[in-house]
C-alpha cells in the first residue's frame, strides 16, 4: 500500500482520534512505507500500535518507534524458549539476535518512554511450542518485559488448523497455572483461551464486532482481528466502494453481530477471544 492508498482510506473513514492497529497479515516493518503510515495518523492526531515478530528491531527501527509518540504499544511475539523451537518457527531468524534486539529495545523504550509506551510479549500457543510456555514466561521475564499475552490458535484455515494442538493437550495450558507463575515473575499475564459450549444468550463475550473495524489494503472490512486472513464471507464490504456507515449499519454486518451474540456465528465458535 502506498501513501495516497492510505489517505484515501482514512479520509472515507469518520473524523476520530480511536488508535488504528497497524497489523494484519505478515510482519507490518517489512512495509517500506510503513513509518510514513505512522507519521500520516499523527498529522490527524491518532495513535497506533502494532504486532510485530521482532526480528526487524534493528537500532535504526527502534530508533524510529521511539521517536513517535502517538505510537502507544508495541506487542511483540515469540514462538519458542529453544533457538530449535523458535528458528523452526520463524524461518530465517536467529534467536540470539531476537533476543539481543528485543531486549535492547523493551530497555530503551522504558528509558526513553517509560509506561507512555507499552511494550508486551504475544505468545500463540501451537503444538511446537506447548511444552515450552513455562520457559517463554521465564524468558519474557528474562527480556524485562512486564506483560505477555497468551492465547489459543485460531484455526481459521488448514495451516492453522495444523498447528493447533488437541483439547487434551491444551487443557495443561491454563489460567490456574500460568497466572501463578506470572506473578511469581513479575509479569502481567493475560490468558485468551477458548471455552467449552456456548455464552449465555444475547451476553456477547467479544465486543469487537461492535467497537472496531478491520481494513485490508485494497478496502475489504473485516469485522474482527481474527477474520482478518481468512475466509472472504467475514468480509462486510469494500470502504473504496460503499460509504463506511452503509457497512458498518447494513445487514451483513448485522447478521454477523446477531449470530455473534447468540454464539452461533460459526466463524467466532473457533476463536479464544470469544
Amino acid at each position: 500500500m502506498e501513501e495516497a492508498d492510505f489517505r484515501r482510506i482514512l479520509d472515507r473513514l469518520p473524523r476520530s482520534t480511536a488508535p488504528v492497529i497497524l497489523s494484519g497479515i505478515g510482519e507490518p516493518l517489512m512495509n517500506p512505507q510503513f513509518f510514513a503510515f505512522v507519521d500520516i495518523l499523527a498529522e490527524r492526531k491518532t495513535g497506533c500500535q502494532f504486532y510485530t515478530n521482532g526480528t526487524l528491531l534493528s537500532p535504526r527501527v527502534q530508533k524510529a518507534i521511539l521517536a513517535r509518540s502517538n505510537v502507544f504499544s508495541v506487542s511483540i511475539s515469540c514462538d519458542g524458549a529453544q533457538p530449535t523451537t523458535f528458528e523452526n518457527a520463524r524461518v530465517g531468524a536467529d534467536f540470539g539476535g531476537w533476543k539481543r534486539s528485543v531486549q535492547g529495545f523493551v530497555t530503551q523504550a522504558r528509558k526513553q518512554r517509560g509506561r507512555a509506551l507499552r511494550v508486551g510479549m504475544n505468545v500463540v500457543v501451537s503444538t511446537q511450542n506447548l511444552a515450552e510456555i513455562g520457559d517463554i514466561l521465564r524468558l519474557a521475564a528474562q527480556l524485562g518485559f512486564d506483560n505477555v499475552s497468551v492465547m489459543h490458535p485460531i484455526p481459521v484455515d488448514g495451516v492453522a488448523a495444523g498447528l493447533c494442538p488437541s483439547p487434551e493437550a491444551l487443557a495443561a495450558v491454563n489460567e490456574q497455572a500460568l497466572l501463578p507463575l506470572g506473578n511469581d515473575l513479575g509479569l502481567e499475564v493475560t490468558c485468551w483461551f477458548r471455552r467449552d459450549g456456548l455464552p449465555p444468550s444475547a451476553f456477547p463475550r467479544c465486543l469487537q464486532p461492535w467497537e472496531y473495524v478491520f481494513i485490508r489494503a485494497n478496502g475489504d472490512v473485516a469485522p474482527c482481528c481474527a477474520l482478518f486472513g481468512s475466509d472472504r464471507g467475514a468480509v462486510m464490504g469494500n470502504i473504496l466502494e460503499r460509504e463506511f456507515a452503509e457497512i458498518w449499519h447494513g445487514p451483513r454486518f448485522q447478521e454477523f453481530r446477531r449470530t455473534s451474540a447468540f454464539g452461533t456465528n460459526p466463524l467466532c465458535r473457533v476463536c479464544p477471544y470469544y
